[in-house]
This record gives C-alpha cells, sequence and structure tokens, in this order.
C-alpha cells in the first residue's frame, strides 16, 4: 500500500531569451535539490508514489530525482508520446524524456475532444489517478514563480485544482530558488 501519492506539477524549462526569466537553465541543479529535499523528506514517512508528466524543467526533474531517491513514480503523458515532445520538450530535453518512457510506467490521457483544454484534462486526470490509489496522503510539489496567475492548464491550475480538492499542496518558488 502507498501512504503516500506525490503529485508533481512544474513550470517547463525557459526556452532561449525568455523574458522574464521563469526557470532558466542555470536553475537546473538548484531545483533539482529543491525537489530532492521535499521528497526525501515525503519517502522518510513510508511508501510514496510520485505521478507527473514529462516535459522538460520540472516533470523531467521530478521523475529523475525520483529514481536516484527509489521512489517510484509514473509519467503521464497528456498526449502520445510524439505529440508530447512537440509540445511540451526541447530539444536538449529529449533524450531524458525517451529514458523516462523506457524506465517508468507509462500512461496516456484519453483526450475527450470538446470537453475542454487537454492540459487542464490532464491536471483532473492525474489527480484522480492518486486519488484511486486510496493514500493516507495526497500531495501535490509544484515547482513554479507565481501561483496568483491561475492559468486553467498551467502549473498554477493544478495549484488551484488540488487545493480545491484537498490536496495538500508544497510549493516550490523559483524566485527564491533560481534568485
Amino acid at each position: 500500500m502507498t501512504d503516500t501519492v506525490v503529485l508533481f506539477a512544474g513550470h517547463r524549462a525557459d526556452e532561449p531569451g525568455r523574458t522574464p526569466p521563469r526557470f532558466p537553465p542555470e536553475c537546473e541543479t538548484k531545483a533539482r535539490l529543491a525537489i530532492r529535499s521535499v521528497m526525501r523528506n515525503l519517502a522518510a514517512h513510508g511508501p510514496v508514489l510520485g505521478i507527473a508528466g514529462a516535459a522538460d524543467g520540472g516533470d523531467i526533474l521530478f521523475h529523475e530525482v525520483c529514481e536516484e531517491l527509489g521512489v517510484e513514480s509514473e509519467v503521464c503523458l497528456a498526449l502520445p508520446a510524439p505529440e508530447y515532445v512537440c509540445t511540451s520538450v526541447q530539444a536538449s530535453w529529449v533524450g531524458r524524456f525517451h529514458h523516462l518512457l523506457q524506465t517508468h510506467p507509462v500512461v496516456t490521457l484519453e483526450f475527450r475532444p470538446g470537453a475542454g483544454d487537454v492540459w487542464l484534462q490532464d491536471h483532473q486526470w492525474q489527480l484522480r489517478r492518486a486519488c484511486e490509489r486510496q493514500p493516507r496522503h495526497k500531495v501535490l510539489v509544484a515547482l513554479l514563480d507565481d501561483v496568483e496567475a491561475d492559468i486553467q492548464g498551467g502549473t498554477s491550475g493544478m495549484v488551484r485544482i488540488a487545493r480545491e480538492s484537498g490536496v495538500e499542496v508544497i510549493r516550490l518558488d523559483t524566485r527564491n530558488i533560481c534568485g
């Protein structure tokens, strides 16, 4: 039985020249350390299952940290892998993306056209997957800069959905981590 299910949502790595920067490439090591610290603390209390997408930046770092710590994690793709790469994985991260697909359980959302934004459906689906495991504790670890933005299919939207569902949210603020 899984004591804790940890959902993860985080910003993608900044594209070159992004202004203002949100998760610049030089912040990767600091973000990895922040994620590792949270996951180590959560795993110290019993079995943990991680659930996250596989976008460049936060998602891939989350799965890599889980692997390093011996925490099982599940890759949830909102789109079939070839489309997912085109929309959510920069070229410099593609090798890491494919490694995840080869080394982790992978599930793909059955997108329902007309049911709204695919990324919002993805958030709701991941939350349902977490609830289906019937853990004692559900946590969302969110790597983002501005939770108030509340972009429906973005990380801030996942924070809102998690809070509305009674899921504990641990926020990793990229402004503090990367600053």
